[in-house]
């Protein structure tokens, strides 16, 4: 993608040359690469006629081709999206409008109650055709301008708004086209958050000419259907997801054979899981890491490369390589390098990692130094280059002077037979300072004993496996999919 290049101004041009392919589909809607670019055109004409330059406008509803449009209008009418996942609190929502000050909100019906508390502008969005205006908007952004706001989960504290210029994003779409397997004969199912990864993947895909299709209700089931009836190619999800289509109980009774890849991130995926998916749909797997700081293209590991070279191991627990054009370091505190093999945190630099923390200024210090990111997430690197994650750097407890990184933990637990998804959490204790607590959810026909797990995974962890092990229905969620560990840490006090 060329220095000065915006992505909207991209898409447009795709737009022009894919003319009259379908490039979104919702149910029974459909929009051609002309009528998505027309639309976007009158959204964005309308959006820079009532908001000012550089104004903050709040996305706050459930998977729709709506919020599509409206992301791309919002960047083209030179003003900045907060995109807020549709399962945020009214609390958490007041949180995000009190810190950005949005000018305006869009909603849906299922969001409406907690829209129209935030005491701010709002329009639901089957009331858009509203804002919309003939003619051409206006060129007002520029490529260091910021596009987005994107807020962190806030799992380990108060959401923080990372700050990503126009410029990031071209860097990001720019990772994507080059290192990812991105087709133009390819369909796309969207499952996750449009607020999140999900509404990343549409661009680069656009441009290529693909067509992307939004899951009603992004559930299993009409993902299942989805594929099936439009033959998609292609869907990313997170591992929770992808947990529970390969225990779907009806998954042979769906025509699944057009799917050539299968993308997930966002957290460690279990044993059970990817051995199951591997099983299910052969080796079409690929593994992504990224933050909401440097979002998604910070590290990527391919289908060809999910295997231990000359093995039929698969790579558990690693993240790949990292892209292109982005640099990694695994430093130890001080900020010196680890010899491979070595735990350090993860550090960063590259085009897209953010501009900093929105109004904060000490916490963006602490994030960015001398031109690099540091994760806060823990790993180790091989000599070639893959890495393999330990955990957060906040979450790696100390139990009798031993370190212990819940990753690992973890994924030990989850190659037990049975076992669908773990996490692990410290609790303080008065004589070992802390105890590694694992939470474990099992498959619907499996009975295993707290003890029994314990001794299945005490060859392989010693002297770090768990003291102790609950075993629950499920795992609680975030908004965005990944295990929620502040509930289990607030269900331990």
């Amino acid at each position: 993608m060329p220095d000065g290049a915006l992505p909207h101004a991209l898409m447009a041009q795709a737009a022009r040359a894919h003319a009259e392919r379908i490039a979104l589909r919702f149910g029974e809607r459909a929009w051609t690469f002309a009528e998505f670019d027309a639309a976007v055109n009158r959204l964005a004409a309308g959006l820079a006629q009532r908001f000012e330059k550089g104004a903050r406008i709040a996305l706050f509803m459930a998977n729709c081709p709506e919020y599509l449009l409206l992301q791309c209008a919002i960047e083209r009418a030179g003003l900045v999206r907060v995109p807020v996942n549709s399962r945020a609190t009214a609390y958490e929502l007041a949180e995000i409008v009190a810190d950005c000050e949005p000018a305006a909100l869009f909603y849906d019906r299922a969001t409406s109650e907690r829209a129209r508390s935030a005491g701010i502008w709002s329009l639901r969005i089957d009331e858009l055709s509203s804002v919309e205006r003939d003619g051409t908007p206006p060129e007002r952004a520029a490529l260091d301008d910021l596009c987005s706001i994107n807020y962190t989960s806030g799992t380990s504290g108060r959401p923080k708004g990372a700050m990503l210029s126009h410029r990031n994003w071209a860097a990001l779409y720019r990772n994507m086209l080059i290192d990812r397997d991105i087709r133009g004969d390819d369909v796309l199912a969207h499952i996750g958050p449009l607020t999140h990864s999900s509404g990343t993947y549409f661009v680069p895909w656009f441009l290529r000419g693909a067509t992307s299709v939004v899951v009603e209700g992004a559930s299993v089931d009409n993902l299942l259907a989805a594929i099936e009836r439009h033959r998609v190619t292609v869907f990313t999800c997170v591992p929770t997801v992808l947990t529970r289509i390969v225990n779907h109980p009806g998954l042979d009774r769906f025509d699944l054979s057009s799917l050539r890849w299968i993308g997930y991130g966002a957290e460690p995926i279990p044993r059970n899981t990817l051995d199951k998916a591997l099983a299910r749909f052969g080796p079409i797997l690929s593994q992504n890491y990224g933050q909401t700081e440097a979002m998604m293209t910070c590290t990527t590991l391919p289908a060809a490369e999910h295997f231990v070279r000359g093995t039929s191991e698969p790579r558990v627990g690693c993240i790949g390589r990292p892209y292109t054009f982005v640099e990694i370091v695994l430093r130890s505190p001080d900020g010196k390098p680890v010899p491979a093999g070595e735990i350090g945190e993860l550090t960063i630099r590259s085009d897209h990692v953010m501009l900093g923390y929105w109004r904060r200024p000490e916490e963006t210090a602490k994030a960015l130094r001398e031109g690099w990111l540091w994760t806060g997430d823990l790993g180790r690197m091989d000599e070639r280059g893959f890495i393999t994650l330990a955990g957060r750097s906040k979450e790696m407890l100390i139990s009798g002077g031993h370190n212990i990184y819940p990753a690992e933990v973890e994924a030990a637990l989850t190659a037990c037979p049975g076992i669908l998804e773990a996490a692990v959490v410290a609790q303080a204790d008065p004589d070992w300072g802390e105890i590694a607590v694992a939470f474990v959810s099992l498959a619907a026909d499996t009975r295993i004993a707290a003890d029994e797990i314990r001794a299945a995974v005490r060859p392989r962890l010693g002297i770090k496996t768990p003291k102790r092990i609950e075993i629950v229905a499920a795992l609680p969620k975030t908004g965005n999919g990944k295990v929620d560990k502040k509930v289990l840490r607030e269900r331990l006090a």
